[in-house]
């Protein structure tokens, strides 16, 4: 009797543990505000090696687009990570000229020379919102950041110029709060009104995320780098 007490009791507080952790990723991660209209919807590159991530980030922004929550979607990103063994990678003199004005670190020179694809950034997106039945006209892109703070000044510069002040910003769940962060630190000073919604990428559900490694690893590595880029001052 006591050995099946102390069995239920266990086996109680591995779930509520699991709950727990759900409830917190969902509320903390996989951000996703009430929509409101805006001037255009921003979607980030990145696969973090699965291209199902990237899909659902680009039919998620044509959805939006096409209910009329905005007249433009921004494609912003000059590469995702490769998702096959023939990348269209980034010429290692660009990394170089990047790591020397302090874009990129040295040390990410050798794994970015292997595995950042420039055939799956903005120019990519574009092309699959279009197929998806965009309109060329309503689909501008940013093709030359190479991190989310650069996603971020980037596409500032273009609001700016076509004076817009309100965005629905999209990326993958796991990667939702960092971007918005970043995000909020550099357009919050210029009055950007933010809209949070996390991309439906076919394989991440708020209720069931957390039994898959490879999404706790994803959940994992934001965690890091969200400790990492607030010390640094990237994030608000």
């Amino acid at each position: 009797m006591l050995n099946s007490w102390i069995l239920i009791t266990l086996s109680s507080f591995v779930l509520a543990v699991i709950v727990l952790g759900v409830m917190w990723a969902v509320l903390h991660f996989a951000l996703r505000d009430r929509l409101c209209k805006a001037d255009a919807i921003i979607v980030l590159a990145g696969t973090r090696g699965n291209l199902k991530f990237l899909q659902g980030k680009i039919r998620t922004a044509v959805r939006l687009y096409q209910e009329g929550w905005a007249p433009y979607i921004i494609c912003s990103g000059k590469f995702s990570i490769k998702v096959t063994d023939v990348p269209t990678v980034i010429p290692l003199s660009v990394l170089q000229e990047a790591a020397a004005v302090g874009r990129i670190q040295e040390k990410d020179i050798p794994l970015a020379a292997t595995t950042w694809d420039i055939s799956l950034g903005a120019d990519y997106m574009r092309e699959q919102a279009i197929h998806m039945g965009t309109p060329p006209s309503s689909v501008l892109t940013e093709q030359d950041s190479l991190h989310t703070r650069e996603n971020a000044e980037y596409v500032l510069a273009l609001l700016k110029g076509l004076q817009m002040h309100r965005i629905i910003l999209v990326t993958s769940p796991f990667h939702q709060l960092r971007t918005y962060l970043t995000f909020a630190k550099v357009m919050q000073p210029y009055g950007i009104q933010i809209t949070n919604y996390y991309a439906e990428t076919g394989e991440w559900h708020p209720l069931t995320w957390f039994f898959s490694s490879e999404h706790r690893r994803l959940v994992k590595s934001e965690i890091e780098r969200i400790k990492r880029y607030r010390e640094k001052g990237d994030l608000l």
